[in-house]
């Protein structure tokens, strides 16, 4: 954890922080299972009002393919710079930080966190799962023939779903 004080931040320099981390005791989040390992160039100061930090960061996740949950290692390389808010400013841009004092390796992680792509997968190549645990791929397109629909549930062969209790 590297934390520095909202009052060390002046006008008049730039104060640089180099960090080597796996984010050990900070929450993560989907696709993210575990940082492997994460290095970090952070060089904090002041622009008009705001604290600002710009990001130099590198290293190796391992994620979850967002097809078929599978894991695979992400090297991911990220130069990002950021406003450090107090609170929420009429144009909503940076990343709000309460209490007196800045701890730099959540920011990096939220940074990595938000840089990551909705639909993560592994190659674009591999082809999509066909089935998996309680589950099997019919169509892409409409339900197969002799299949009808009621509501939001298919049953195969047509009729009605059982009545439910």
């Amino acid at each position: 954890m590297l934390k520095i004080a909202k009052s060390s931040i002046t006008d008049s320099r730039t104060q640089t922080f180099e960090q080597k981390t796996a984010f050990e005791g900070y929450p993560l989040s989907y696709p993210v299972v575990k940082v492997k390992d994460c290095a970090y160039r952070c060089q904090v100061g002041k622009i008009g009002d705001y604290a600002h930090a710009a990001f130099v960061i590198a290293g190796t996740l391992e994620v979850e393919d967002s097809r078929d949950g599978k894991p695979f290692l992400k090297k991911i390389a990220l130069s990002e710079d950021v406003d450090i808010l107090d609170e929420e400013d009429a144009a909503g841009e940076g990343f709000l930080v309460g209490g007196s004092s800045i701890d730099l390796d959540e920011l990096a992680l939220r940074i990595i966190l938000s840089s990551l792509p909705i639909r993560l997968v592994r190659s674009e190549r591999e082809s999509l799962p066909e089935s998996g645990p309680g589950y099997r791929v019919l169509s892409e397109g409409e339900p197969p023939a002799g299949a009808e629909k009621t509501g939001e549930e298919v049953k195969e062969g047509g009729g009605k779903p059982p009545a439910k209790k």
